[in-house]
């Protein structure tokens, strides 16, 4: 009994200390985003994280529990074998999901979750978007890390050896059964009540804290196990259909229907240019640094800026899906992942070729990530240009074709191309790994996130460029430009997760075919970027029955929100503040709505909104 004890107890520290080791190297990486915090704060992430630690560890043990268990009555080499088997993926599983965590947590803003098994479908994109340091260094270290750990728990963990006792069959069934029970309770996290949830590990205002309390491997586990039933029903249902039928409807109900024209022509060329990843932050005239993006400034000149667009995804082809389609991004699954529901959706593009419009798409890099090709496809665009249609001669970074030379190719081909045309572009050079030339100059600042700034440098002196062309096509004055991020990104503001600054991005109309007066010009109304295909096409005249979830931006009477995605909830932003709700936490984020009335009011909208918006996604 004494050597089964011991065995059950190395096992145990085993995992425990993973867990802790992981925690501490996680608040060393990331030590510069949590200034002024003290040991206090750090200690608690170890106290708050205790209980997803505990449950994480039971799902782990159960096996090795019955193996180690079965050994004192049985003495068969297969019992030892098998738990040497479990222990080496259980090794790889906890050790490379840690430097996943580590190295996307970066990228992402939260900790690795469901979204992975997105990306392993695709290696390729893998191998693309992550650094070499990142993917040979993570590979290595964490090959030696897994091969450092059994060695030691051959050696060292799996001894003594358990003696079988004869006729010890129901001693060892009752301990099989006790122990089972208690581990069932460990991973369930109480006796009774509501099981354990994430809520259970937050405690700090700043979110890089409640991330590191949050137990890796079953954050990773539980977003998966939901991803699973995502598609079977509603998550996110809280209310009688017909009531949050109520309130969206209301949502989208204006006070009077009337819109300010911006556009000179009905039937100008469309120029939709995505900006990967380019946050508000960039942008001095919405309050970042200035020289960042010093041609967009002067863009803005002559151009009618939006100040107040918020984004409602944050990956590229939630953004891209959600202004293409007016259908705003959802949590858990992806709209472009699912192949079957691209023909129940509105399309810019389709709605345009009804109009005579030519269409087309460009990217420099593959347009199989996210599945974008297809959803394009399946959206109509006639012409789809991505990295294949380059010369392999190029130049191009690890991800993509440097954005100077994709945006040079949309302008060579829409010199010939049947007008009116609608065109959309995406860049990329503003995505990680950021290995971009130095060609508009660089930023020397002393900041975390200087690599990302000086990617987002040269994409806006290639836009410089790209304009400078552009006005000396025949067809400019009578074309309208659309510059708007696929999403926002981390910056030297540091915005937590779930804050809607995080959210913030630009959004600039101009062109020949904008009127004289809006040119110089800010629209300050609250509103997403899933408004856009709605607004665009009304300024258009052109009809908007299929665009359900979006609002018409320039109509002054439309009732102003914004939603946001999160992991496994909904944010919302309206002219009186903020919040972001998550289903594993029944209270809200990042609260700023101090009138009680108003943010109950604006809670149950977001929670009709999010359980319509599933809803529909089930049904397409």
């Amino acid at each position: 009994m004494k050597n089964y004890l011991l065995r059950i107890v190395k096992y145990l520290v085993l995992i425990f200390s993973l867990f802790a080791v992981e925690r501490m190297v996680f608040l060393l990486v990331y030590r510069s985003h949590i200034p002024g915090v003290g040991w206090h704060d750090i200690f608690s992430t170890y106290l708050h994280g205790l209980h997803l630690d505990l449950s994480a560890a039971s799902y782990m043990f159960i096996i090795p529990f019955i193996l180690i268990t079965l050994q004192l009555m049985i003495r068969q080499k297969w019992l030892d074998r098998s738990l040497h088997i479990y222990t080496l993926i259980l090794l790889i599983i906890i050790v490379f999901s840690a430097i996943g965590n580590l190295f996307l947590y970066d990228e992402w803003s939260t900790k690795i979750n469901y979204k992975i098994w997105y990306y392993l479908r695709k290696p390729s994109e893998v191998f693309r978007t992550a650094t070499w340091f990142q993917l040979v260094g993570g590979f290595l270290s964490g090959t030696a890390l897994v091969g450092g750990l059994f060695w030691f728990y051959i050696k060292v963990l799996a001894k003594p050896i358990i003696e079988t006792r004869p006729k010890f069959y129901w001693q060892s069934g009752s301990m099989l059964a006790v122990g089972i029970f208690l581990i069932f309770i460990g991973m369930r996290g109480k006796i009774s009540g509501i099981p354990i949830s994430q809520s259970n590990a937050y405690f700090s205002q700043h979110q890089i804290l409640n991330d590191a309390a949050i137990n890796t491997q079953w954050h990773l586990m539980k977003t998966t196990l939901r991803f699973g039933r995502a598609n079977q029903s509603n998550l996110y249902a809280c209310m009688d259909s017909q009531k949050a039928k109520q309130l969206v409807k209301q949502l989208y109900t204006a006070e009077k229907d009337t819109c300010i024209y911006v556009l000179k022509e009905e039937r100008p060329n469309v120029v939709l240019i995505f900006m990967e990843s380019w946050s508000a932050d960039l942008v001095e005239s919405l309050g970042g640094k200035a020289g960042i993006t010093p041609y967009f400034h002067e863009l803005e000149k002559e151009g009618l800026l939006f100040t107040q667009v918020y984004a409602a995804g944050r990956r590229s082809q939630e953004g891209i899906s959600a202004m293409i389609s007016g259908f705003p991004p959802i949590p858990v699954n992806t709209v472009t992942d699912n192949f079957e529901k691209y023909h129940s959706l509105p399309s810019l593009a389709k709605s345009l070729k009804r109009e005579g419009y030519s269409t087309s798409f460009y990217f420099g890099g593959d347009l199989t990530y996210g599945n974008l090709k297809a959803y394009l496809s399946g959206m109509e665009f006639h012409r789809i240009v991505d990295e294949k249609d380059f010369a392999r001669s190029t130049p191009h970074g690890k991800l993509s074709i440097y954005d100077e030379h994709t945006l040079a190719r949309q302008l060579q081909e829409l010199h010939s191309s049947r007008q009116p045309f609608f065109s959309a572009l995406f860049t990329a050079s503003s995505h990680s790994p950021y290995d971009v030339p130095t060609t508009g100059g660089t930023l020397d600042w002393d900041v975390e996130q200087l690599p990302y700034l000086n990617s987002a440098r040269y994409s806006d002196w290639a836009l410089g460029k790209y304009f400078e062309k552009a006005k000396k096509e025949g067809w400019y004055d009578h074309t309208l430009f659309i510059l708007v991020a696929d999403h926002s990104h981390e910056t030297y503001k540091q915005w937590n997760y779930h804050d809607a600054g995080y959210q913030h991005i630009p959004m600039l109309w101009l062109g020949g075919a904008l009127k004289e007066e809006f040119r110089g010009q800010h629209l300050d109304k609250l509103c997403s970027y899933i408004d856009l295909p709605l607004s665009l096409l009304h300024q258009m005249g052109v009809s908007t029955d299929e665009y359900h979830w979006c609002n018409n931006i320039f109509n002054p009477y439309t009732p102003q929100f914004v939603p946001f995605l999160n992991n496994c909830g909904i944010g919302w932003i309206t002219p009186q503040g903020s919040f972001s709700y998550n289903i594993e936490k029944e209270d809200a984020y990042r609260r700023t709505i101090e009138d009680d009335d108003i943010y109950w009011r604006e809670y149950w909208n977001a929670r009709a909104f999010l359980q319509e918006l599933y809803q529909t996604y089930l049904d397409l």
